[in-house]
């Protein structure tokens, strides 16, 4: 069987992630977190955040949000 094409991705440049520049920058990242924040409500208590996310105002505050979601949204149901 062939081998699927690699498809190059190149690296992002190091100004792409600035964790002080203002979450009003990134429409992107504002989507996401209320993407996830919705997901959120769904989860029991024990597995939200409790991060409003009226106080999330940095890309650096968004990608731990969304780190912190990510991980909550991965485990098992009833898992630790």
């Amino acid at each position: 069987m062939a081998q699927p094409p690699v498809i190059r991705v190149p690296k992002p440049a190091r100004s792409s992630y600035q964790p002080n520049r203002p979450l009003s920058k990134s429409s992107l990242l504002q989507s996401q977190v209320k993407h996830f924040r919705d997901l959120e409500k769904d989860l029991p208590p024990e597995r939200q955040t409790g991060i409003p996310i009226d106080s999330i105002t940095t890309e650096g505050q968004a990608a731990e949000y969304i780190r912190r979601m990510t991980v909550q949204l991965h485990r098992p149901p009833g898992g630790v």
